[in-house]
């Protein structure tokens, strides 16, 4: 009889995938442990008000990855409004040069448009999509595309079950740790009601997070009411991630400072190696 020990050698190690707001992140990031990062170019990606990377820094972290047996990915994930289709391929042409890993992209015309003229780098499903279940994730599949970042209202339940049932033809990414959008996998409209800034094209005034007064038939019950939820930690449950046969573990927070990243990042590569070293 096999013991415990030999099933978990033949498990793969799932990846950690953690976030570059910019240059010096990233570079934390890999140095703390993650095994990729995923980064926004100076436009269509969701965080706008990140540093994110330009031509220049986006070459030199494609070189650190290179040369450390690193990866990273291009978010390219913004629900592409009319007036922006015009600009993508020629954003698309300066950056395809630089050998991303992976895009991780969540709109059909974008997705199009890089099969058009890269028809080898895999494609990512960005959690904008709200991928829910497998018949969604098995679409993703026939076109196309080799991973899905779950949306994050799928319980644990509902993810070993999705893993099941599509067999290994394409793999599942879910975030395991930072902020949680109130909204389907971020598709708000709070942000553009309140401030006139567009959550889906990388605007978000995180109007979720600000500190409210509640009311109850007018009477006031609370003036310390935010309606976003607290943030993810899933560090505790990594193992049982592991088992169902997660592929690729990402921490949410291309917004967050240095230390941040450096603590996060660190703890979970801990916790992953340690899965695998008993």
């Amino acid at each position: 009889m096999y013991g415990s020990n030999y099933f978990m050698h033949l498990m793969e190690k799932p990846e950690l995938l953690a976030p570059a707001g910019d240059l010096e992140r990233g570079i934390i990031a890999l140095d703390f442990g993650a095994d990729a990062i995923y980064l926004g170019g100076q436009a269509f990606s969701l965080r706008a008000n990140a540093s994110n990377f330009n031509l220049n820094t986006i070459k030199k972290i494609s070189e650190y990855c290179k040369k450390n047996n690193k990866k990273w990915f291009l978010v390219i994930n913004v629900l592409c409004q009319n007036p922006m289709m015009k600009d993508f391929l020629p954003y698309l042409k300066k950056v395809i040069k630089f050998k991303p890993n992976a895009y991780i992209a969540s709109d059909p015309f974008i997705i199009t448009q890089i099969r058009k003229i890269d028809k080898k780098t895999q494609i990512h499903i960005s959690t904008q999509q709200s991928v829910t279940n497998s018949k969604a994730a098995l679409f993703w599949a026939k076109n196309k595309c080799q991973r899905i970042i779950l949306a994050r209202e799928v319980s644990f339940k509902e993810m070993k079950l999705l893993i099941k049932n599509v067999k290994k033809k394409i793999d599942i990414e879910c975030f395991v740790h930072g902020a949680v959008c109130v909204s389907y996998s971020g598709r708000c409209m709070l942000s553009s009601n309140f401030c006139l800034r567009d959550a889906n094209i990388g605007g978000c005034a995180q109007c979720c997070r600000w500190v409210s007064e509640l009311y109850n038939n007018k009477r006031k019950i609370s003036t310390n009411f935010t309606i976003s939820a607290k943030d993810m930690c899933l560090i505790t449950k990594v193992n049982d991630l592991i088992k169902i046969g997660v592929k690729s573990f990402k921490i949410e927070g291309r917004m967050k400072n240095e230390h941040y990243i450096a603590t996060v990042v660190n703890a979970y590569r801990k916790v992953i190696n340690n899965f695998f070293e008993k």
